[in-house]
């Protein structure tokens, strides 16, 4: 197939034959379509990728449970310590899920850590991965200034990270 190229008298603009251009086009048109299909099933997809029965470490050695007493960090493994890490979108957007109780961890504007049924906007955390580190640290979405924090004394809340290698902000998945 060989394109004809058309010059106008008078004129020095090159145009090709329209219908290179239609197909031209029509390519780009496809291409677009293609990307947006892409984008919408992984998106649908992503709530279908679930981390089932891992448990979530601080570096201080103490395990996150919801349990029936609430939301507490104990230093033992407990059937309530099982987690589900549920993708809910791109750039590490997780929900963490208690197996055993069926509830979402959820954090508020204060920085108080509780417990919804279903999963909300507050119950959407991001996973910030550490390069050098096997740790992560985990930042509510809708409050980027509030993250998920052990105390020493085993409560766990939302504080602002003064320091990026605080280790009480600090956890890994097992």
């Amino acid at each position: 197939m060989t394109n004809r190229i058309i010059i106008k008298r008078g004129s020095t603009r090159i145009f090709p034959e329209p219908s290179t251009s239609r197909r031209a086009a029509l390519f780009l048109i496809l291409f677009l379509v293609y990307e947006l299909y892409i984008a919408v099933e992984a998106k649908s997809t992503a709530r279908m990728n679930a981390l089932k029965n891992v448990t979530l470490v601080s570096k201080t050695g103490r395990y996150l449970t919801i349990g029936k007493q609430g939301i507490t960090a104990q230093y033992s493994n407990s059937p309530y310590a099982e987690l589900e890490i549920h993708t809910v979108g791109f750039n590490g957007e997780i929900s963490i899920k208690g197996i055993r109780m069926g509830k979402y961890l959820a954090m508020n504007t204060t920085g108080n850590v509780t417990l919804v049924t279903s999963e909300t906007k507050d119950a959407v955390f991001i996973d910030l991965r550490k390069i050098t580190t096997p740790f992560i640290s985990i930042r509510s979405k809708p409050y980027p200034s509030k993250y998920l924090y052990i105390s020493a004394s085993g409560s766990v809340m939302g504080c602002t990270n003064t320091s990026s290698d605080n280790t009480m902000y600090m956890f890994t998945f097992t």
